[in-house]
This record gives C-alpha cells, sequence and structure tokens, in this order.
C-alpha cells in the first residue's frame, strides 16, 4: 500500500449550536438559569422512590419533576443490561413513596424479562436476533414508562479481572460495535425509547473504578477503545451515551471536551444525551460544572450536591447561561420527543 492509498479525513471542531424547534423552544423560554440547571441534573438517589411524576417502580433514576407547570414531564432511566432491572411487586403507600412487598395482596406487579449476558450475545454473531432481544426489551420499556434504558455496556476485554466482563461482547471492538448496534436498533424500533450505551470509554477494571487512570495513546485509543463505540452510534444513530467512572490520561471522562463534544458530536455527528455514570462527580470524583463545559448533558443520579455546584459556579461565572443551555435544550428535546410525552402529551403542550 502506498501513502496515496491512505484515506484522510479533516475534521472541524466549531462551537456546537444550540438546538432549537417549536416544542424544545417553547419551554426554554420560560425556563430560568436556575430551572436549566434542573433540567441538567437527575433528581437524586433518595428520590427515586417518590411516585410523584411519571412512575416507573424500581428506575435507577429520572430526570427533574419540577417542571410540570412549565410543559416538561419527566422521564425515567431503568438499568440493565440483562433485560429491565425494575421491581417486581410494589406498593404506593399513602405518603406517595414506591414500597417494594413480597406478594402482598393489592401490590402493583411488573415481569421484565431476563436475557442472556452480552457475552454470551456476542458469540452467537447473530445481528438478527440481538435486534429481536432491543425490540423485546423496548416493548417492556413502553409498558412501564422507561425512557432510557442503561444499555448496551460494551467495554473491551482488556483485563480478566475486570468483574463485569460478562456484560461487556468481546475483547474485539468490531464484534462489540456491530452486537450493540444491532440491540439499539431493537430499543429504538419504537420512536422515542432510547438506548444508552456505556461506558465511554477505557473502563477496563471495577477495582477502584471511580479512581483508576487508563493511559493510552491516540492510535490505541481510536482503534480499540472508541471504535466500537464508533461503529455502534454511526449505524444505530444511538440516542445516549453513558461517560465512565475511570480517568482517561489524567482527566475524568465526563469533563474531557475532546471525548464529550468533539469526538461525540463532531466527528461521529452524535446528536443524543450524555449522561455521567451514577456518583461519577461526586466530591471525591469528576466534577459537575466542568462535565456540563465538556457537554456531559445530565448528571446522575443528581441530587442537592450536584445542583448547588453548578448554581454556585454559574454564580461566580466559571460556566456560562450558554453552556448550560446547550446541555439543558438536549436533554428537553430528548424527553418532548420520546414515547412516554407522546403518550401522556397533555401535560405538556401548554
Amino acid at each position: 500500500m502506498s501513502q496515496k492509498d491512505i484515506e484522510y479525513i479533516q475534521y472541524d471542531y466549531p462551537e456546537l449550536d444550540l438546538y432549537h424547534d417549536d416544542l424544545v423552544d417553547n419551554i426554554m423560554n420560560k425556563l430560568s438559569v436556575e430551572e436549566m440547571i434542573d433540567v441538567c441534573v437527575g433528581t437524586g438517589w433518595d428520590t427515586i422512590n417518590d411516585a410523584k411524576g411519571i412512575v416507573c417502580a424500581g428506575t435507577v433514576g429520572k430526570t427533574t419533576t419540577n417542571l410540570f407547570d412549565k410543559g416538561l414531564i419527566n422521564v425515567n432511566l431503568s438499568d440493565g443490561p440483562a433485560g429491565l432491572r425494575l421491581l417486581k411487586d410494589y406498593i404506593i403507600d399513602k405518603n406517595n413513596q414506591i414500597k417494594k412487598v413480597n406478594e402482598k395482596k393489592n401490590a402493583y406487579r411488573q415481569y421484565c424479562s431476563a436475557f442472556p449476558v452480552g457475552t454470551c450475545l456476542a458469540q452467537t454473531f447473530n445481528e438478527s436476533l440481538c435486534y429481536e432481544i432491543g425490540k423485546a426489551v423496548s416493548k417492556e420499556m413502553d409498558e412501564y414508562n422507561t425512557t432510557y434504558w442503561l444499555a448496551p455496556a460494551i467495554n473491551i476485554h482488556r483485563n480478566p479481572l475486570c468483574g463485569r466482563n460478562f456484560e461487556y461482547y468481546s475483547e474485539d471492538p468490531l464484534l462489540s460495535g456491530k452486537i450493540a448496534s444491532a440491540i439499539i436498533k431493537g430499543v429504538q424500533s419504537i420512536d422515542g425509547n432510547y438506548a444508552t450505551i456505556k461506558h465511554f470509554c477505557c473502563n477496563n477494571v471495577e477495582l477502584n473504578r471511580q479512581k483508576s487512570n487508563s493511559h493510552v495513546s491516540e492510535r490505541t485509543l481510536r482503534e480499540i477503545y472508541l471504535k466500537g463505540f464508533e461503529i455502534a452510534i454511526k449505524e444505530s444513530n444511538c440516542k445516549s451515551v453513558m461517560t465512565s467512572y475511570n480517568l482517561v490520561n489524567g482527566k475524568y471522562s465526563s469533563t474531557t471536551y475532546d471525548l464529550c463534544s468533539k469526538v461525540l458530536r463532531n466527528e461521529w455527528n452524535f446528536d443524543g444525551v450524555v449522561m455521567t455514570d451514577w456518583f461519577s462527580t461526586d466530591k471525591e470524583y469528576g466534577n459537575n460544572t466542568l462535565s456540563i463545559k465538556a457537554g456531559n448533558d445530565l448528571i446522575m443520579p443528581g441530587g442537592e450536591y450536584y445542583y448547588n455546584q453548578i448554581l454556585e459556579d454559574y454564580k461566580k461565572g466559571n460556566i456560562s447561561q450558554e453552556e448550560i443551555e446547550r446541555c439543558a435544550r438536549r436533554i428537553i428535546k430528548s424527553i418532548v420527543y420520546s414515547n412516554v410525552a407522546k403518550k401522556t402529551k397533555n401535560l405538556y403542550f401548554k
């Protein structure tokens, strides 16, 4: 192969535009900066059992329920990846709290399918089968008011001691990307149900995972650790990405503009929502303000500490209204065009 046979790609990295359309603008025009920050921060771990808003019992997170009067419903995020991880039996008590029960009379019951783990699915090399699995998950999302399924997980089998290797597909990024793409297409076959591909990127160990630092060269990063994500995002038009706990070359992934904006949005044309992994921006770890500035839209699970840090930094001038608004608009876009919103449109068309 001669040099003339090598394909060269030139990328530009302009500042990303604010998303606009009538539905999103109608809501955004009603919001203060404080309320925009609320959009960008989940309700918190302590409130996931609060039955306020759109309910999904057993969810691991939800977006703000404070803005119904502004025309914005909440949506729910449910864990995976071997199917939806929800409560099987529950009640809603007199305090409007979701409570787990065991075969109690008058309890609500919801039964979710359990599917084979990721490594097993990858061994089939069967994209059609994986599409049908994603489609089956999406039908249950529709049944139980789940908007974001926190799957598929496609980190590379790098270390045999990684405790979550069984959730991941392979040591091969091509196989990982193709299987993930099929799953995502199945999930998103119901318009407005979103798959969340994770953990972006270089999440190779579970021990000390929130402080581990993956040192990797540019070529290795792109040819191995990013390649599976690139294939899946480009082929499936995946609508959500979850950043990882770990640092990549000394910087937390959620706070890295090069990953969250340049690679995802400028290079791969990703147009969905980027969210943190749960508690990855807690006091000892990543930073909420820097994550928003980097283009990590949604801070999960959220709560008072996360909200206050961003608000305080806004008042100090460490983050601009435009940076907050850019993330809020992407989240609102995902909510107003979600499957749940279409079923409950009377709640937000005002």
